[in-house]
């Protein structure tokens, strides 16, 4: 019931944002739906989320805080934190995802559930890769990372642009995920870099 519910936040809030509207493209992977919603974005910064995250009220604002200051920033790193319910969800929580005083941005290839980026890197970079279906946003790390060939990272880090990740509660659905995962990272050749 998503694009239901999408279409009428819409027509509800059509006075404050009036250019909010809900692009429909069946059939794509998540690189392709990425990609289409980021072509038809009119402003000059993107932030990004994946379903099923909660972001902090602030997140938004802390997220492109970097790059509305400095015009040379091309991308932002937001901070992950578990919401993890009961003794599976925190054990995989801990394995994971690391703690704030574990974080190294320099390092650390950031998933697209809590970034911005310009547009102009976006494009640079040359958009999500669209032929791969799982690890697209380690890869698009990848390639905004070698933009910066002065810096460790081209992503300057935010911790205060929260975005809560709920782990996967079952164990069979925590296999599928990471059965992907290794699929991507395989297609990709990524596990060399990690």
């Amino acid at each position: 019931d998503t694009p239901s519910q999408i279409e009428a936040y819409c027509r509800q809030h059509r006075d404050r944002l009036p250019r909010m509207r809900l692009i429909m493209e069946p059939g794509v992977n998540i690189s392709q739906g990425r990609n289409v919603a980021i072509a038809a974005a009119a402003g000059p910064i993107i932030a990004a989320t994946d379903a099923g995250v909660c972001l902090s009220p602030d997140w938004l604002a802390h997220l492109v805080e970097p790059i509305e200051a400095d015009s040379g920033t091309r991308a932002v790193a937001g901070f992950l934190v578990p919401a993890a319910d009961g003794v599976f969800e925190t054990a995989r929580a801990a394995t994971v995802l690391p703690l704030e005083a574990d974080f190294n941005p320099a390092t650390f290839m950031q998933s697209s559930r809590s970034v911005a980026f310009t547009k102009a890197t976006w494009a640079a970079a040359g958009g999500y890769p669209e032929w791969l279906d799982y690890c697209e946003d380690l890869i698009y790390d990848v390639e905004v990372n070698s933009l910066e060939p002065l810096k460790p990272t081209a992503f300057a880090w935010a911790p205060d642009a929260v975005a809560y990740f709920k782990p996967r509660d079952k164990l069979g659905d925590f296999w599928r995920q990471y059965y992907r995962y290794a699929r991507g990272d395989g297609k990709a050749d990524l596990w060399r870099k990690r």
